[in-house]
């Protein structure tokens, strides 16, 4: 069995198994058959209004609601976060989901996201509530269980976007064209901005089932009113604050008993005080001793005590020490009734995570890893390629000469390294001066065995979205990169379509990329795999990996920046090829305030939190992994360069590029 906030947990967070993923489906699909056998929705496509919940005129109210609406507040569009997958990132209506979430999350100022306008609502009305990365949020007493239920929902859809598209179409429709309340802070040219944008992924969705996309709606408004009003209906039971207290008491009495046989109180051992099953006795003489403030109920001793060095520090959590001060200022204050003891769900049998033999050639893990949704989905050969290439990464380590060998990091030499790169690459281009004697052929060959890596342009980075409050700043610098490398809603701008034009120009058809028959195409040299199913293994475990994804992120971008690219361009264009994608890297990915840039800056930031974090030892581990990372873009792509080296004839060309 499990509950729902242990559920949210580990869909949020992690690790995920196919029994929790499994038990996320079925909960979803059972609030799909409740919407209704054909999902109708009289007013679909029009903005509604929620049941109404108008802001409680009490503190304690207040707290009650917005203890309520928080996990599903702080969770905004947390369904969008993967909806623009390495299959499906091209497509218009993904593309225009992605800019949604980008939007919902504020990417480009942290501030605006919906999640942290809620945050700064909670600290306004006095509400101390624990970040979504600590786990003590899933825990936290004031949270009723019924506020896990849209939460539920919205995960679901994060690790299932492709699955349940429509619905996904729709529930976003819907909480796109929700009126706004009191809690909400967004305003007005953001609401129609983002109704907008949700209208037009619906639009540019041709394929769509309009009565799949209705049950998503329906979902979304159901489960929405249906927290609206438990929530008020909850506010609305309330008991005296001393009766709230006596439950705390009592609940917590049977360990109290013992340690506290010098405390008197009224003349009376606190420890007797206690022994006795009924705590109305001991309110009483509580409120009425020395241990009670009522003109000032934050300096009572008895709070003090439960604060940080007090002889009850973590006895009481936050809510609790609340109710004892509601019940100092007025024992007859009506508070919320304490929410119930969360409900279980029925987990369905493990079941191992899918493998087979099919998978050992690196064109069938290809497609496998385009087909997986969530890192549930991944075989288990993902890991062991990432594993082989950081293995033989290491091992050649200390092989590695000039600008790829190892050094201790300090912020201002790894600033150096990065700076002398760029220098050598620049310094290494100098404009043709005769005709190229690398045919045409040859480069419309190299372009198709380029394909399978940059259809997945970006891949590599596809696990880093999640909600606002769990991305740190390293995190948001390649988000943002991803969302350039996606083309930031513009499908005519994403890097992967802009390939597919160049193939189109060539007249270079290919099967689609995510099923069998490109994999098995053969034109392809199995060696152009390599790389790219590296990248996406990695990018579907980017958790494990993060180190060395900041590094290989790195090398990425600094790869071609300078004479690799600058001669490629000069090369295409000789033989009257579009050079648009390698142009489009050689800006973009820039050092001045580009993807490199970013890279560069989000190791930093990394590594400066780490060491503030865990101190010197802990940050050398980890810029050695970096470093590891960053060395293992040319593991992966060797066998593919030398290849091409063999091909072409020229040694000389490839060993530059």
């Amino acid at each position: 069995m499990t509950c729902l906030r242990g559920l949210c947990r580990t869909l949020l967070h992690g690790p995920i198994d196919a029994g929790s993923l499994r038990t996320a489906e079925a909960f979803f699909q059972s609030g799909l058959a409740g919407a209704g056998p054909d999902g109708t929705a009289p007013d679909f496509g029009r903005p509604w209004p929620a049941p109404a919940l108008p802001p409680p005129d009490d503190p304690a109210g207040r707290r009650s609601v917005l203890h309520a609406l928080a996990p599903a507040l702080l969770l905004e569009q947390i369904w969008l976060a993967r909806a623009a997958q390495p299959a499906t990132a091209h497509r218009p209506a993904e593309c225009r989901l992605f800019e949604l979430y980008c939007r919902s999350i504020g990417l480009d100022d942290p501030a605006t996201s919906a999640s942290s306008k809620f945050r700064a609502g909670l600290t306004l009305a006095g509400v101390a509530l624990p970040g979504l990365n600590d786990p003590g949020f899933f825990r936290f007493p004031g949270i009723p269980d019924f506020a896990w239920n849209l939460p539920a929902a919205q995960l679901c859809l994060f690790h299932r976007p492709r699955r349940y598209f429509p619905e996904l179409l729709g529930w976003t429709l819907a909480h796109g064209l929700r009126e706004p309340a009191w809690w909400d802070g967004t305003g007005e040219a953001e609401t129609a901005q983002n109704r907008a944008l949700a209208r037009a992924a619906l639009e540019a969705c041709e394929a769509r089932n309009e009565g799949r996309v209705r049950a998503g709606w329906t979902l979304y408004c159901r489960l929405f009113a249906d927290l609206l009003n438990q929530t008020a209906a909850a506010a609305a039971r309330k008991i005296p604050a001393r009766e709230t207290l006596a439950e705390i008491v009592q609940a917590k009495r049977g360990h109290a008993v013992g340690h506290h046989g010098r405390i008197l109180l009224a003349g009376r051992g606190l420890d007797e005080w206690l022994a006795d099953p009924d705590p109305e006795p001991l309110l009483r003489a509580l409120r009425d001793s020395p241990w009670v403030d009522r003109a000032c109920p934050e300096a009572s001793r008895l709070v003090r005590a439960m604060d940080f060095g007090g002889p009850m520090f973590g006895v009481f959590d936050r809510a609790e020490r609340q109710v004892c001060l509601d019940w100092i200022e007025d024992e007859d204050r009506p508070l919320p009734l304490a929410p119930q003891a969360p409900a279980s769900l029925p987990r369905p049998v493990e079941a191992e995570r899918p493998s087979c033999a099919g998978l050992r050639s690196k064109r069938a893990l290809y497609t496998a890893l385009l087909r997986a949704e969530s890192t549930a989905d991944v075989p288990e050969e993902a890991s062991a390629v990432v594993n082989r290439i950081l293995r033989l990464t290491r091992v050649m380590m200390p092989l590695q000469r000039g600008h790829r060998r190892f050094f201790p990091y300090t912020e201002a030499d790894f600033h150096a390294r990065i700076e002398a790169i760029h220098a050598h690459e620049i310094g290494r281009y100098r404009p043709p001066d005769a005709l190229p004697t690398i045919g045409g052929e040859f480069c419309r060959w190299v372009i198709l065995q380029f394909a399978p890596a940059i259809l997945v342009d970006g891949c590599w980075l596809a696990g880093i979205g999640t909600a606002a409050e769990c991305l740190d700043t390293a995190g948001r610098h390649l988000l943002k990169i991803y969302a350039d490398e996606l083309g930031n809603g513009r499908p005519e701008r994403n890097h992967p379509n802009v390939y597919r034009h160049l193939l189109d120009q060539l007249a270079i058809e290919l099967p689609p990329f995510d099923g069998e028959a490109f994999a098995n195409d053969p034109r392809f040299l199995d060696a152009a795999f390599d790389l790219p199913v590296y990248l996406l293994a990695i990018g579907q475990c980017s958790r494990r990996y993060f180190p060395e994804l900041l590094g290989l992120n790195l090398a990425i971008e600094l790869s071609g920046l300078g004479a690799g690219y600058m001669r490629m361009i000069d090369l295409l264009r000789s033989h009257g090829i579009d050079p648009a994608i390698v142009q489009l890297h050689l800006s973009i990915d820039n050092l001045a305030s580009g993807h490199a840039a970013r890279a560069r800056e989000a190791v930093m930031i990394y590594l400066d939190e780490m060491e503030r974090k865990g101190g010197m030892a802990i940050s050398r581990q980890l810029w050695k992994r970096i470093w590891t990372g960053y060395l293992s873009l040319y593991t992966a792509g060797l066998s593919l360069a030398w290849r091409l080296h063999r091909r072409s004839g020229r040694s000389g060309y490839w060993k530059e590029h």
